[in-house]
């Protein structure tokens, strides 16, 4: 019987034993879960350490999937960018959009166009934000790292827009729309354009035409600008002459459909919707706005590297000393010492009394608009009179009154060698009379003349 049973309940237990090592065999083949994808890099004008945005753009440009005809302009395109990105950090979005695409126009990078969309957005210009994703995501350079994120974002800012479609008759018209450039176009143009009216024109030869559309949010809208056909030439006598042998060359055909990419409107100077070229023309006045090409070396690597801080040198410094009650002020002139976002200062001060100051500031964005932390001590020469009261003489001695400063304030640039500046600040002082007070608030003005 025992026998009997050992072999009815072998079989379950085979087929449980087999169970599991198929179970095993499933887990050990099955993939490992794919690890999280990393955090995409953090907008360049957020970085404030200026060897991991060297090191940034140094990655970006020294890209040898980009091909570049000089090895200098992988240095300038860097420079160009590093200039945009402290001009970005000031809120002088112009400039910074005429660095990032002129850096672009010398080094085609794809990289540098998400930077120039992520300003296009900071602007409020999402229309051209969007056609600048476009062109990054049809670039044939671009890496499958950022386009599932690019794409989500298109696809929001598309939400907002009007998707335009210009379908041109006849063939190879020119296409302006906003009053911007006429751009040659095959047969389509293809561009985001904000919600509202908008204003399409058409000319070939010496016939133009234009059409007004209204788009809506997330709208697909569809234009056909035409052009009446051309009349027929009127005959003319043929006078048979001996032919001369030139030369002809067939000017070249538009490309069937173009993206437009930056093209509406008037802030942007553009001849070739498929070049890479583009200028940022001024809001006010329709200038021009040049790029900033900072002094910079180029290494043994090939990278650039910044000749200092131009707009941060060491200089003269004038201050004003304001007393917080109002009763007074002391004048000062010094020099100021900079290295980096780091300057110290040494200054004399007068007004009733001498006195002079030796401290720290420190930056906290080195662009335009430089908003600093400081501390410092200031010391004066004062005299204490003691009369005696035996006596009744006065004795006057000369006394040091030393102090500690902690401040916050901002400097503002104006160009390359002068700057203003102004700080709110507490200072407590250690040996003094009855005359003075040991803790003040005291406000300061000062003018910085640089080399």
């Amino acid at each position: 019987m025992t026998s009997t049973r050992v072999h009815r309940r072998a079989p379950g237990r085979i087929a449980l034993a087999i169970a599991v090592l198929a179970a095993r065999a499933a887990a050990a083949q099955s993939p490992e879960p794919a690890p999280a994808p990393d955090q995409p890099p953090p907008p360049l004008a957020q970085i404030k350490d200026d060897k991991q945005l060297a090191e940034i753009l140094q990655s970006m440009t020294q890209d040898p999937a980009i091909a570049v005809d000089n090895p200098a302009t992988r240095p300038l395109a860097q420079a160009l960018m590093t200039e945009g990105v402290k001009q970005l950090q000031a809120r002088a979005y112009d400039q910074a959009l005429a660095n990032f695409l002129e850096a672009y126009a010398k080094f085609p990078s794809p990289k540098i166009l998400l930077n120039i969309a992520s300003t296009l957005r900071d602007m409020g210009r999402l229309a051209d934000a969007a056609n600048t994703y476009q062109r990054y995501l049809t670039d044939p350079a671009t890496s499958a790292e950022r386009v599932a994120e690019v794409k989500e974002l298109l696809l929001r800012l598309d939400d907002q827009l009007t998707i335009l479609t210009v379908r041109v008759s006849p063939k190879g018209s020119d296409i302006s729309i906003d009053g911007g450039p006429f751009i040659p176009v095959g047969s389509t143009l293809l561009t985001r354009v904000r919600s509202g009216l908008h204003l399409v024109r058409i000319r070939k030869n010496d016939q133009g035409d234009e059409v007004t559309l209204n788009g809506f949010e997330g709208e697909n809208k569809e234009v056909t600008p035409k052009l009446a056909p051309a009349p027929e030439p009127r005959p003319t006598t043929v006078v048979e002459t001996r032919p001369v042998e030139t030369k002809r060359t067939e000017p070249k055909a538009p490309p069937e459909q173009v993206d437009g990419w930056l093209i509406t409107g008037t802030q942007y100077g553009s001849s070739d919707a498929s070049g890479r070229v583009r200028t940022v023309r001024g809001g006010g006045d329709g200038r021009e706005i040049a790029a900033i090409v900072p002094r910079y070396d180029v290494s043994e690597r090939g990278d650039s590297i910044l000749n200092g801080d131009d707009s941060i040198s060491s200089g003269a410094l004038g201050v004003v000393r304001v007393d917080g009650k109002g009763r007074g002020f002391a004048g000062g002139a010094g020099i100021a010492i900079a290295k980096g976002r780091l300057e110290t200062e040494l200054i004399v001060l007068k007004s009733a009394v001498l006195g002079g100051y030796i401290g720290f500031r420190f930056r906290l964005l080195t662009g335009v608009f430089r908003p600093y932390v400081a501390i410092g001590f200031p010391a004066f020469v004062y005299n204490h009179d003691e009369v005696d009261s035996a006596t009744k003489m006065t004795t006057t001695t000369t006394r040091l009154a030393i102090g500690g400063r902690v401040a916050g304030g901002l400097e503002i640039k104006i160009n390359g060698h002068l700057s203003v500046q102004g700080d709110v600040g507490y200072e407590h002082f250690l040996f003094v009379d009855e005359h003075y007070e040991e803790d003040v608030f005291v406000p300061t003005l000062g003018v910085i003349a640089r080399l």
